[in-house]
This record gives C-alpha cells, sequence and structure tokens, in this order.
C-alpha cells in the first residue's frame, strides 16, 4: 500500500480547505451564548461585544453577533448600512418560519458573522410582558441560537437599552450575562432591574442562564470621583466586578470610526492588550471559573421587582 506523503494527509490539509461562511470546519464546536445588557445607554454594551469579537478575530475564533438594538450600532459597525436586508426581525415574527441561518451576514473578517437588526425589528419589541409571555415570544431566540450552537465557538446578543421582549429573548437563550457600567451610582443605572430579571429568567425558564459579571467600561482615570466609585463598586459587588476596566481611550475611538477591530487597528497598542484581558476574563468566567449564584447573592446584590420598560 502506498505511503501518503505527509503533507497531503487528512490531518494536514483539512485546516487549510476553503470554509463555507456558516458551515462548521473540523473543529467541534459549542458556543458559548452570551447577552450584553444595561437598562442605561451609552455604557459601553456594544462596544463591549465588538472587544469581545475583536479578539475573536484575531484568535480564529468565530463569534456571531446578534444585534437585537433598533439602532443597530454594530450592525452598521460591520456591514454597509444603506443595504437593507432581512434581519433578527424575522425571528420574532409570530407568523414567520425562518431559518436562522438564511439572516446570517458575513463581515470583511471571516470569523465575524452578525444576524443584522435595524428599525424593522420595532413593530415587534413589545413592552407588555404578559402579552409576550402568553405567546411564548420570550423564547422566540432559543431554537435560533440552539441550532447556530455547533457553528460558532461564541454567540453574542448586543441589547438594547431597556427590559422589553427582546432583552428577555436574550437571556432566555444564553448562558452567561455581562452587565456594563460606568464607575458611577449604580442604583441609577438599572442594576438591580436586570439582575431582577437574570434571576427570573432562570427561575421561569432557562436555569442555565447566570451573570458572568459587572464590567466597568468608559472610565476615565484621571476622574477623582470615578476612582472612589470603581472602589466602592468592587467592596460591593465582590467577585462579580471583573477586574479588567475599560478606559476611555483615543484608540477606541479611532478604531471604532475606521470600522476596524482594535486587535488589528492597533494590534500592539494599550487598547488592544484590554481587549485581550477582557477576552480572557469572559472566556474564565463562561466556563465556570468565576463567580456563581451564590456568590452574586453574598456580594449584595438582591433581585428587586421587575422594572416595567
Amino acid at each position: 500500500m502506498p505511503t501518503i506523503p505527509a503533507d497531503l494527509r487528512l490531518d494536514a490539509v483539512a485546516p487549510r480547505l476553503i470554509r463555507c461562511p456558516h458551515m462548521p470546519d473540523a473543529r467541534i464546536r459549542r458556543a458559548k451564548a452570551i447577552t450584553v445588557i444595561n437598562l442605561k445607554g451609552g455604557v459601553g454594551k456594544t462596544h463591549t461585544t465588538w472587544l469581545l469579537a475583536s479578539v475573536c478575530q484575531e484568535r480564529d475564533l468565530r463569534v456571531l453577533v446578534i444585534d437585537t438594538d433598533t439602532q443597530g450600532n454594530f450592525t452598521s459597525s460591520f456591514l454597509d448600512p444603506t443595504q437593507a436586508t432581512p434581519g433578527v426581525e424575522r425571528l420574532f415574527h409570530p407568523g414567520a418560519d425562518q431559518d436562522p441561518h438564511s439572516l446570517i451576514r458575513p463581515t470583511s473578517y471571516p470569523q465575524i458573522d452578525v444576524l443584522p437588526a435595524s428599525a424593522a425589528l420595532a413593530p415587534f419589541d413589545l413592552s407588555d410582558q404578559k402579552a409576550w409571555e402568553r405567546g411564548d415570544l420570550h423564547l422566540a431566540l432559543v431554537d435560533a441560537v440552539a441550532q447556530l450552537r455547533p457553528h460558532y465557538d461564541f454567540i453574542l446578543i448586543d441589547c438594547p437599552p431597556r427590559l422589553s421582549l427582546v432583552s428577555f429573548a436574550a437571556l432566555c437563550a444564553s448562558d452567561g450575562v455581562i452587565i456594563p457600567m460606568e464607575a458611577a451610582d449604580w442604583g441609577a443605572q438599572g442594576i438591580t432591574q436586570v439582575s431582577a430579571a437574570i434571576d427570573y429568567v432562570r427561575e421561569r425558564f432557562n436555569g442555565r442562564v447566570r451573570l458572568l459579571g459587572y464590567l466597568v467600561s468608559r472610565y476615565k482615570r484621571a476622574r477623582a470621583y470615578q476612582q472612589t466609585y470603581l472602589k466602592q463598586l468592587r467592596m460591593h459587588f465582590g467577585p462579580l466586578a471583573f477586574d479588567t476596566v475599560v478606559p476611555d481611550l483615543a484608540e477606541f475611538e479611532k478604531a471604532v470610526t475606521d470600522r476596524v477591530p482594535i486587535t488589528r487597528h492597533a494590534p500592539r497598542s494599550e487598547e488592544a492588550n484590554i481587549a485581550h484581558a477582557l477576552f480572557d476574563e469572559v472566556a474564565r468566567r463562561a466556563q465556570g471559573n468565576g463567580p456563581s449564584g451564590g456568590e452574586r447573592r453574598r456580594a449584595g446584590v438582591r433581585g428587586g421587582a421587575l422594572a416595567a420598560a
């Protein structure tokens, strides 16, 4: 029997094969689904998602970002906003039986795919919780995420700044939740309501979902009051406070403006190093090497009544 040359063996050739954009490659994948949410706008939700996707691109990890914000900020960062295509709204349409694969759009970066959002989502993003629970609309993303897990290493869900239908649907389909926040009065940032929503979903619809932690973002190092709040936040939330802090730095803004992942825009910069540290900490917590729900309660976070959207 002839000997197969080493460079033609399957284990050598497989990594070089061209991969269909929405089909799994030779690696066995089982994506972790992570929701990024806060009720306050401008605290770095989309930026957090963007940083995690940037590191996935650099490390050859397949990532799908599901944009559920009608403003579509993440979508417009990677796709041409003038080319309107069906997006996540199709998964919330009561009469649609939509294959989620058909809604995914590749980007200029081979490891990053987007399931886009636009203003077309607005009519489906209900605020009446009783109405959406009667119709099981809060489960709209569960089957789609389950179908897509084998195709990606991470699925990130970027949420709007409200606890409406799409946010609850994201929690019902997720394994973990990141709450970005400013180093400021956390009582004014909807933290209690989001924590209560996570507890509510875990108890009734998705026993798997858990809070990964609170991430201080848009941190202004030179402001004394933010330094004080950061110390207080770490004392109050304990292990649920991320070790990584995402400061306001110029290179972040430049990379977003240029629509280039920070790990490619400035790969040796402090900003890229922060993205690496954030990704590593998220991955560690998502694998279970982080605070549990019990630690969250010991850290002093108590769920309150769910707030109306």
